[in-house]
């Protein structure tokens, strides 16, 4: 748990601050792709491809959870990740590069909470 401590290093706070700006930016830009209408849309989404894409909300949904709970956060976030691109490669049969982006979007915010927790907590 993060306790309002003033005397941190401006350092962390820094840190900590790009990580809760990366996610909320990451956060609101996914939730108008999701949101936004599609003209290309071919009518009815299959019950694999919602719940894999559930999982891309589960891992931004941890990322807010580490404005809190930085450690939680940032572990469930990356938890989630990986089992995203496990139940991908199982639900689909094959991976794709393409997804890197999502990890270069999603992931380093989740790491920024666990190096601003880990710096906290040896100060």
């Amino acid at each position: 748990m993060i306790v309002a401590n003033n005397t941190a290093p401006r350092s962390l706070k820094i840190i900590r601050w790009i990580a809760r700006l990366w996610s909320v930016l990451v956060t609101l830009a996914t939730l108008i792709v999701f949101l936004s209408p599609d003209s290309y849309g071919t009518g009815h989404i299959a019950a694999v491809d919602k719940f894999l894409l559930s999982l891309i909300l589960l891992a931004l949904l941890g990322l807010l959870v580490a404005w809190r709970w930085e450690l939680v956060g940032g572990i469930f976030t990356l938890t989630i990740m990986f089992i995203r691109e496990f139940a991908w490669v199982i639900l689909k049969g094959n991976w794709l590069s393409g997804f890197l982006i999502l990890w270069i979007i999603i992931v380093p915010p989740a790491i920024l909470f666990l190096i601003a927790w880990k710096r906290e907590s040896h100060t």
